[in-house]
């Protein structure tokens, strides 16, 4: 699967510390990750921004920080975060954290926007650590004031990212499980990527452990690590191998980097998340060709649907797809409804010939034989895992005014 002639996907994860941005269009045999200086692979760019003191210019990246570290600037860092907590940030002046961020982003983006600006791009998707209701609003919000409308913009954890960028590699490298062992600094994690081939489209969940922190001698860094290693390979097929993070820089890999090659692939690097949100945004817009949906807590397990009819033809209108995002539904609809005052809502999950079916009663409403109520429908995300949906009824008009009816649903 790549991008046709008209897609151009930008992935950004998105840290505390640092960023990285990558952009896949049909140009590329596969994602391209920026760096802000030419033909280098720094790639971890400081969520930082850098204001020159006799200027009063903008800066970023390895710019910024050698103005600040020469004194030249007024430097921000940790951008990300402390915009999320409606910081305020003295440089030359007090600005806010969110504003900082957003001269951070602009900047960002102009590495890796197509000509024709933010209208161009088919989805821009960000790689978090973790992702709840607070950050997908705040992210939301944000990047729509970059000029991106809420239906180019994508928000996963770095998990859907990683199950993003496997299953858009050679099949043989995911036949089985698929390991990654991740080293930044606070210790050893593993995730596991593990796919359900009997059912269609197939189905794809990512484990993750925390493995434990490697000791500051390298003498016994390797034998730790190998010992890791062997736990998180123990009883487990597994196909690939991809080893990410600054913690595992250096020659120090000897017994257990031997121990994550046998019998598999291997592959070491940085930025395997920034180019999976790429990925992932060409499976989303994809989805058909896709083959697989991944699930997480996050995630909608079954296919949300309502029955309806088109002429004399039954079938079913989709509301939500499993694999949605639970944070990011938000779904509007109208329709026109004759007999009961019911509503009958199907869940069924992907692969399963068994459905079941929710009749939600729309109390005090009544329909008389041979006419129709005209109903607008909403859907959207609920904090607690459930899924909203708010029902209205709309009249017709000054011949028939609106009665004020509404009615909420928990799916």
């Amino acid at each position: 699967m790549r991008p046709t002639k008209n897609e151009w996907y930008i992935g950004i994860e998105a840290g505390r510390q640092w960023t990285q941005i990558s952009c896949y269009h049909s140009g590329l045999a596969e994602p391209e990750t920026k760096s802000t200086l030419a033909g280098s692979e720094l790639y971890q760019i400081p969520t930082a921004i850098c204001k020159r003191k006799h200027s009063g210019q903008w800066c970023f990246g390895e710019e910024g920080r050698r103005l600040a570290q020469s004194g030249e600037g007024y430097y921000a860092a940790d951008l990300l975060s402390r915009a999320f907590r409606k910081e305020t940030v003295t440089l030359d002046r007090e600005y806010t954290a969110e504003d900082l961020l957003g001269v951070f982003f602009r900047k960002l983006l102009r590495l890796a926007l197509p000509a024709e600006g933010t209208a161009a791009v088919t989805k821009c998707v960000f790689s978090m650590e973790e992702v709840d209701g607070k950050s997908v609003e705040f992210l939301q919000r944000f990047v729509e004031k970059l000029g991106f409308s809420k239906e180019q913009i994508q928000i996963q954890d770095h998990r859907e990212s990683f199950y993003a960028y496997v299953v858009c590699q050679d099949t043989s490298l995911w036949k089985h499980q698929v390991l990654l062992l991740e080293e930044e600094g606070n210790g050893v994690y593993c995730r596991l990527l593990s796919c359900n081939r009997k059912v269609q489209p197939m189905i794809v969940e990512v484990g993750e452990a925390f493995l434990g922190k490697l000791p500051e001698d390298e003498g016994q860094r390797d034998q730790e690590f190998a010992g890791m290693v062997r736990n998180a390979l123990e009883g487990r097929l597994v196909t690939a191998a991809y080893l990410i993070g600054s913690g595992f820089e250096g020659d120090w890999m000897k017994e257990s980097l031997q121990l994550v090659c046998r019998n598999r692939r291997a592959f070491q690097g940085k930025n395997l998340y920034t180019k999976g949100a790429c990925y992932a945004g060409m499976l989303k817009v994809h989805k058909e060709e896709a083959g697989t949906v991944y699930f997480c807590d996050y995630k909608v397990r079954e296919n949300i649907m309502l029955g309806a009819v088109r002429g004399n033809m039954e079938f079913f209108c989709p509301l939500v797809e499993a694999g949605s995002n639970l944070h990011q539904i938000s779904k509007e609809l109208r329709i026109l409804l004759e007999g009961e005052p019911v509503l009958e809502i199907w869940m069924q999950a992907p692969g399963s010939k068994e459905a079941r079916i929710e009749s939600l009663e729309l109390t005090g409403l009544t329909i008389a034989e041979g006419e129709r109520a005209r109903l607008s429908l909403s859907l959207s995300g609920g904090e607690d895992g459930q899924i909203l949906l708010k029902v209205k009824e709309l009249g017709w008009g000054q011949m028939q005014p609106p009665r004020g009816l509404a009615w909420e649903f928990e799916l």
